[in-house]
């Protein structure tokens, strides 16, 4: 009898367990999901946008990457900028780095993607940042040049790709600027698994 209590004991435990081992992969497989890069809708662009800033004394290395509703990458972007003050002051002058690219590429509907969520919300409420008020005034006078633009907060998880192109400057000592269509070579891998994970 001990032996038979025994073992409807660990098999009760075992189940317990699994199914509490299930339950954590299947939340933790829900909240990646959640976290992945999302498509725009159909007829637009999402540029996912990053600024890499260290400190008020250094370089700050940008990226941005356009990917369409098919999550085709259509052109992706680096830049190095002079010393900024703040993260923030970094984040703008990269969005508006961005606004003149897509602008020049006669983007007409777009959606810039950015996981920093002082940037969204500074130009969501410009009035509640005055500090910021010539950027926050370009960021709005460029917006008027397309006929939809929106401005959406990312998660860290679905901007890793535009943030190692960005961290590419400082690390790498990568300060040539460039436009390119499509993906960047040396990320094909990740840009497939991206693109094939939401299609």
């Amino acid at each position: 009898m001990r032996l038979v209590q025994l073992a409807l004991e660990e098999t009760h435990l075992w189940v317990k367990v699994n199914k509490r081992r299930d339950d954590l992969e299947w939340r933790r497989l829900a909240r990646s999901q959640a976290e992945r890069w999302s498509p725009p809708v159909n007829g637009s662009i999402k540029c996912n946008v990053h600024a890499n800033w260290r400190n008020s004394m250094l370089h700050c290395g940008a990226a941005w990457i356009a990917r369409d509703s098919s999550s085709l990458v259509k052109f992706h972007a680096r830049e190095a900028f002079t010393c900024s003050e703040s993260k923030l002051i970094a984040e703008l002058r990269c969005i508006i780095w961005v606004l003149h690219s897509v602008r020049d590429l006669h983007f007409d509907q777009i959606c810039i993607a950015s996981d920093h969520k002082d940037t969204i919300a500074a130009i969501s409420s410009p009035n509640q940042w005055p500090r910021y008020r010539f950027l926050l005034e370009e960021i709005n006078h460029l917006s008027q040049s397309f006929s939809m633009v929106s401005f959406k907060e990312e998660n860290i998880s679905a901007n890793l790709i535009v943030r190692d192109i960005a961290k590419s400057v400082l690390r790498d000592g990568r300060f040539q600027s460039y436009l390119a269509m499509g993906g960047p070579a040396w990320l094909p891998e990740r840009l497939h698994r991206e693109a094939t994970y939401n299609s």
